[in-house]
């Protein structure tokens, strides 16, 4: 036995105080009263002091009190046991709880056994542990930093609720590592709860665990689970008296090894259910049902739910579904020539997604209302349309709209409007004598010419260019293709929130053949689509994806605000980001700010379609990639670290026990002491 404060010990002199007192206490006399003394005989009286102890009881008591409390203010411990403490234990653990909180521990019970796993944790740590709670799905966010008050860890485990991310281990083993690294003590260990499911984790994850640290793993998968999802949707548009109609076509996945037989599957439109069909899936396999169409309104809710079972979050998919709108194009021709836009007109009634509204009117009949409600306006080989005039066309363009001039013989442009056109039209440059031009320099870095980057996406050397318009393109213009002779062929300039595009030659059959080649179609559609600012109107989204609302709501022109599946609203003020992560399933509605009435714009969000594979990944794989080692903490035991006298002392804490003993001998002492002196009294 050692003493942390052995000074103390000193006190053990005042075990003699009870002795001396014992020793020195004197006889009591006791008085008789007599009536007379004359017949009792005079005998001398002496006091004599006692020298023998008569209550031995008494004074061992005594003593042992005294020499406990010394004991206990001297603080003692046992060496032995403080170095078999830290042989055992290894001194005090980092501890970092990584608890999987994906959309796929919905299944069944796997929350509920997980959380009490991440409990069983928290009970198994000492007092001088520390503890760090993360919960992770597609990311993962420190919940509790590091504490050794349990009672928080255990609140904000109770607290902790399943969300709809995917499964990614990858970002909860980097941030464990992390914090592992930081920590000063020498045992460290990470915890992982979870379902483990194997498209989790992909072979180029590089999340690694450094020398020292060990993963330990808690399982809640099910064996054999079985789960119906629906992973998507597709959509088929018909023309009904004069209105369009939509068929919805949902696919249904049985991931369980029994058939799943009689599945009803509901189509929902708003909250009304459009039909119930029943559908027959074969073991691991997938199959089909489409619905009968019907007529939606715009920004109507869609949900298809299919079957019950354990894990109900991917048994419903949401959509956004509405009505298509053509983009509405104007063509302004010279009107002398008999079939000018021909080729123009017959590329863009073959567009389906999106549709193609196409006015073709001649310059000599063109009117200010040309440009009302237009998405694009295509110059084709002609004059500009006086009656228009340059002003109007300049606030077509500033405020979006998109111009395409095909730079003919014949065209011309106002000189009010000069500041729009990517450059100064020269005079017409003959190819006709000798090599045709043909286009030499594309930039594929452009949202046009993006689609053809891939080899064999199109062929645009094949075209032949017997005359073009010279050109000299401003530094403020944007060079978009080249002749082989570096002519300019085609350039952009942008004004306000609108585009202009300049095509050097024709798009018909007197300049060039290129309106007889296969790239001739997609080009002219991928023109339209980027005057007109066209985005492809998504139905769905997936939790973890960010959406800008700044487009994607771009006519709210206000303030607007943000509700969530949940109900949590959120306001966004002019100028600031309109990013929003999409962190929950079901609808999120947008409304411009104070509005209170009329269908909100929607963005339906679902799980990540792999949530719904549940085949596990077995956890030793996981643990020898990010260790280095099939096992798990006992092959990586760290060398035990000697406590030191303070931390020995603290854990043992004797001074507590023999000072409540000493107390107690005092107070029984006390009580027989009392007793032996009421019968001493009538002695």
């Amino acid at each position: 036995m050692s003493f942390l404060t052995p000074l103390f010990l000193a006190g053990l002199a005042a075990i003699s105080i009870p002795i001396l007192i014992h020793l020195i206490q004197r006889e009591r006399k006791r008085v008789v009263q007599f009536p007379s003394l004359m017949f009792l005989q005079r005998i001398p009286y002496h006091s004599v002091r006692r020298r023998r102890i008569r209550h031995w009881l008494l004074l061992a008591m005594r003593v042992t009190a005294i020499a406990l409390i010394v004991f206990a203010f001297a603080r003692p411990f046992f060496q032995q046991g403080a170095l078999a403490a830290a042989a055992a234990g290894g001194g005090a653990r980092e501890v970092v709880i990584l608890l999987d909180r994906s959309a796929s521990m919905g299944y069944g019970d796997h929350w509920d056994r997980a959380r009490d796993a991440a409990r069983r944790v928290v009970g198994g740590l000492s007092a001088d542990d520390r503890a760090t709670l993360v919960l992770f799905g597609r990311n993962a966010e420190e919940n509790m930093r590091a504490t050794s008050d349990r009672a928080r860890l255990l609140a904000a485990i109770s607290a902790a609720s399943v969300g709809s991310d995917a499964t990614r281990f990858g970002p909860a083993l980097k941030l464990a590592e992390s914090i592992l690294s930081r920590s000063t003590l020498q045992r460290r260990e990470a915890v992982l709860i979870s379902d483990f499911q194997k498209i989790g984790w992909g072979s180029a994850e590089d999340a690694r665990l450094s020398e020292g640290m060990t993963l330990t793993t808690e399982s809640v998968a099910s064996p054999d689970a079985t789960n119906l999802s629906v992973p998507s949707v597709t959509f088929a548009r018909s023309a009904f008296a004069s209105q369009e109609r939509i068929a919805v076509t949902a696919g249904v996945t049985n991931r369980a090894d029994q058939p799943a037989r009689d599945v009803p599957v509901t189509l929902a439109i708003d909250g009304r259910e459009i039909e119930t069909k029943r559908l027959t899936i074969a073991p691991r396999s997938s199959a089909s049902v489409t619905f009968a169409p019907f007529t939606a309104e715009a920004n109507a809710r869609g949900t298809v739910r299919a079957g019950v079972d354990p894990l109900p979050a991917d048994n419903a998919f949401n959509f956004v579904v509405a009505p298509s709108a053509p983009i509405s194009v104007a063509i302004v021709e010279n009107g002398d020539r008999t079939g000018a836009s021909f080729f123009l007109t017959r590329a863009l009634a073959i567009g389906t997604t999106p549709a193609f509204a196409v006015d073709v009117v001649s310059v000599g009949r063109a009117t200010p209302a040309v440009l009302d409600k237009r998405a694009v306006l295509i110059l084709n080989d002609t004059q500009f349309p006086s009656v228009a005039g340059g002003a109007a066309l300049k606030g077509f363009v500033e405020r979006g709209g998109g111009v395409l001039v095909v730079a003919g013989e014949r065209s011309s442009w106002p000189t009010d409007a000069a500041d729009l056109l990517p450059g100064k039209l020269g005079a017409p440059v003959d190819r006709l004598s000798g090599r045709s031009a043909t286009l030499g320099y594309l930039d594929y870095s452009h949202p046009i010419f993006e689609i053809f980057k891939a080899p064999r996406s199109g062929d645009f050397s094949s075209a032949h260019i017997f005359g073009y318009r010279a050109i000299e393109a401003d530094p403020m213009s944007r060079v978009l293709a080249r002749y082989d002779d570096g002519a300019v062929a085609m350039a952009e300039r942008r004004a306000g929130a609108g585009r202009v595009i300049v095509w050097t030659s024709t798009l018909d059959d007197s300049w060039t053949d290129f309106a007889t080649k296969p790239v001739f179609l997609p080009l002219v559609h991928q023109l339209v689509r980027y005057l007109a600012r066209y985005e492809p109107t998504t139905a769905w989204m997936t939790v973890g994806q960010v959406v800008d609302l700044a487009s994607t709501a771009a006519q709210i022109r206000g303030d607007r605000f943000v509700v969530t599946p949940a109900g949590q609203r959120t306001t966004q003020r002019v100028g600031s980001s309109g990013l929003v992560e999409l962190d929950e399933q079901g609808f999120y509605e947008v409304r411009p700010a104070g509005a209170t009435t009329g269908r909100p714009q929607t963005l339906a969000v679902n799980i990540d379609p792999s949530e719904a594979d549940l085949t596990p990944l077995d956890p030793s794989e996981l643990v020898a990639a990010v260790t280095g080692r099939a096992t798990q903490a006992a092959e990586a035991a760290v060398a035990p670290t000697p406590l030191s006298p303070a931390d020995a002392e603290r854990r043992q804490a004797l001074w507590w026990y023999l000072l409540l003993a000493g107390l107690a001998l005092l107070a029984a002492e006390t009580v027989i002491s009392n007793r032996l002196s009421q019968k001493e009294k009538f002695l």
